[in-house]
């Protein structure tokens, strides 16, 4: 391991992040005057502003989680001189791509991307994504894990492959887990088999207004992701740009068959088994592959649900980390 000095620069931080830091000997730094989505322009300036002013400097490696145009400000106005690569895990880019960000905001993050030496993506799909941007900055790949408590209990469970039941694990945003495509293509499975039902897991605090019309008396809302994939015989993730979700992770560790979108870089795994259970974003080709996986008899079922259980068990703490390390290391040779 080199003797570089990092600082390790994030908001949230997702756990994963922690101890990929950690691992390095990062020191942490957590941003406090956060820049969100759904601020106006005169406060997210007045962040900004707060934000990058307070990064500590005299680091050689400035390491962020998504969040690298706070230390790419400071580079641009010459008060920092390390390097900085991004551990790229957030949605940014995919807003950008699909013209979710404003004009103005997408192009200003774009010139901001030019300040970063290096990426650390979490999957390959991000890798997509920058290409699309334009984005050539060396990069590498990395993967989040499920952490070791869960990733007991998941590998331990048997699947209810008998159950007519499917989940999705919502937690705070219903748009960007495509549960509303999920909820039209529900409408469609049930017009072909009334029994087939949907087990929406999502955090107390989601606003599910906008898709109330959707809902059926064959989805049930639920905010147990153990108790529901107990129950459950496919799990759906029909996300727009979820870059690399644990999620379809747990639930196959669990044993359970995973279809996801074309957006949701988690598509890698599922790819590794069968690549059809990747879909396009339309609720009528989810409607279809959902029909066809209940139609299969059981012993097709138990044999796609070890496939895709053994496609997920390299997804533990101590071999993505391990992986982390590597290429962390790598990618700095080739800064």
């Amino acid at each position: 391991m080199n003797n570089k000095k990092v600082l390790g620069i994030y908001v949230g931080p997702h756990p994963a992040y922690v101890k990929f830091i950690e691992s390095i000997g990062a020191k942490k730094y957590k941003i406090t005057s956060r820049v969100a989505t759904h601020q106006n322009l005169f406060f997210k300036g007045l962040n900004l502003f707060k934000s990058i002013y307070s990064i500590p400097s005299g680091f050689d490696i400035y390491l962020s989680e998504g969040c690298y145009y706070y230390p790419a400000i400071r580079k641009h106005l010459k008060t920092i001189n390390g390097k900085i690569i991004d551990l790229c895990s957030s949605p940014v880019f995919y807003k950008i791509l699909t013209k979710q960000l404003g004009w103005f905001e997408g192009k200003i993050l774009l010139e901001l991307a030019k300040e970063v030496d290096g990426f650390i993506c979490e999957g390959s799909y991000i890798q997509e994504v920058h290409r699309k941007l334009g984005i050539n900055a060396p990069s590498c790949v990395v993967y989040t894990f499920v952490n070791n408590e869960r990733y007991n209990i998941f590998i331990n469970m048997k699947p209810n492959l008998n159950s007519k039941q499917i989940a999705i694990i919502a937690t705070n945003d219903y748009f960007y887990k495509g549960v509303d495509i999920l909820l039209e293509s529900m409408k469609i499975v049930n017009e072909s088999d009334p029994g087939i039902t949907l087990d929406l897991v999502v955090n107390k605090n989601i606003n599910l207004e906008k898709i109330k019309h959707l809902m059926t008396d064959n989805i049930k809302i639920s905010y147990d992701v153990v108790n529901a994939l107990s129950n459950t015989a496919l799990y759906v993730h029909p996300a727009r740009g979820d870059l690399f979700p644990v999620a379809p992770l747990e639930a196959m560790l669990t044993g359970i068959p995973a279809i996801v979108s074309n957006e949701t870089g988690t598509k890698e795994v599922i790819q590794e088994v069968d690549d059809s259970y990747v879909v396009p974003l339309d609720a009528q080709m989810i409607a279809e592959k959902i029909l066809e996986y209940f139609s299969l008899p059981l012993d097709k079922k138990n044999e796609l649900s070890i496939k895709f259980r053994n496609a997920a068990k390299k997804f533990n703490e101590h071999e993505q980390v391990q992986r982390f390390k590597k290429e962390y290391e790598n990618l700095l040779k080739s800064l």
